[in-house]
């Protein structure tokens, strides 16, 4: 018995779900719609990476972790709020918070304008979620990829073209001499299929490959290629920093920054409650937002142990303080008094 091959099982399952597309399969990689969409037809050949790619969606599609029917009900917080309180809406886990709406903002305006955006936020104050969620909403009308640098592609510039005509699935011949070749064939690629461009863990990109990277735009963007740049607040300084030249450049043509502060209180005070979390004290909450300090992993990493372990229970300043300490070896021991 033949197994079948990636793209065949791809094609037999958009003939049972009519009601998806290769561009529902394209959000849950980091590929294109138009890679999805010509690897299903054959039109471009298949790279090591877009196989993977695809065969891990369909596994997880198959084990019923994405895709279910029920992903597609939204379901939305109605309990009553305080005054000043923002409803925060949400559809199953995710909880559309500012910026959730921000990322979307910029995202949109750099596909439409074919700018250069760069956000920047704390670790975990969700930014790939933001960026997940976009390409399942207003993204898939938007043909784009997401690349996320590594060690690797964060420091070599070789690697960095390489990865990037992969995900493009542009032809080239690998080594440091044919760099320069694979370069304009990626842009030459873009000029005839535009797209937004989205690259996230930005903060640890060399300069060279940041002048890399503005030298793309600069050879596309009439052409309608937009980019979009993801970090931590430590991107920001460098392209702020003034002795840092090579860089200036790419600073020069951004056409929106966003500095966001993760989950703020009273969201983060909905979302508490909205998991569950109904009785908690002023103290107690005092401190969750101290430990959290904006991050929305540390926020449902607390609200998971809170109501795994205390269900129904109002939870103190002490529960909070023995939850901070078997997180994250976090002592919050009179924090609030000395506040």
């Amino acid at each position: 018995m033949v197994e079948s091959t990636t793209r065949e099982r791809l094609l037999a399952f958009l003939e049972r779900r009519p009601d998806l597309s290769c561009e529902t399969i394209a959000a849950f990689t980091t590929l294109s719609p138009v890679t999805v969409r010509k690897y299903a037809s054959g039109e471009r050949g298949a790279t090591p990476y877009t196989d993977t790619q695809i065969e891990r969606v369909l596994s997880q599609i198959e084990e019923g972790h994405i895709l279910r029917p029920e992903d597609s009900e939204p379901v939305e917080i109605t309990e009553s709020v305080e005054p000043g309180l923002r409803r925060v809406p949400r559809n199953r886990d995710f909880y559309m918070i500012d910026t959730v709406k921000r990322v979307r903002q910029v995202l949109d305006f750099c596909a439409d304008h074919a700018s250069i955006g760069v956000i920047t936020a704390e670790y975990g104050a969700g930014k790939t979620e933001s960026v997940a969620h976009w390409r399942k909403n207003n993204g898939r009308k938007i043909d784009h990829i997401v690349f996320e640098f590594d060690e690797f592609s964060a420091r070599g510039v070789v690697d960095f073209v390489e990865c990037l005509a992969d995900r493009l699935s542009v032809s080239y011949r690998t080594g440091v001499i044919n760099s320069g070749r694979t370069m304009r064939a990626i842009c030459t690629a873009l000029e005839a299929a535009p797209m937004l461009l989205i690259f996230d863990q930005c903060e640890s990109v060399s300069p060279r490959i940041l002048q890399v990277i503005r030298q793309i735009w600069d050879h596309t963007r009439l052409a309608g290629v937009g980019i979009v740049m993801l970090a931590s607040p430590l991107l920001m300084q460098k392209l702020h920093d003034r002795r840092m030249k090579d860089v200036g450049a790419l600073t020069s043509r951004v056409g929106i920054w966003a500095t966001l502060r993760g989950v703020q209180k009273e969201e983060a005070a909905a979302i508490l409650k909205a998991e569950g979390v109904k009785e908690i004290d002023d103290d107690a909450f005092a401190l969750v937002w101290k430990a959290t300090n904006g991050s929305m992993r540390r926020l449902m990493a607390v609200a998971d142990l809170l109501v795994a372990k205390h269900a129904g229970k109002p939870v103190t300043e002490r529960t909070v303080v023995g939850v901070a300490q078997n997180l994250w070896g976090m002592s919050l021991q009179g924090v609030t008094r000395a506040a």
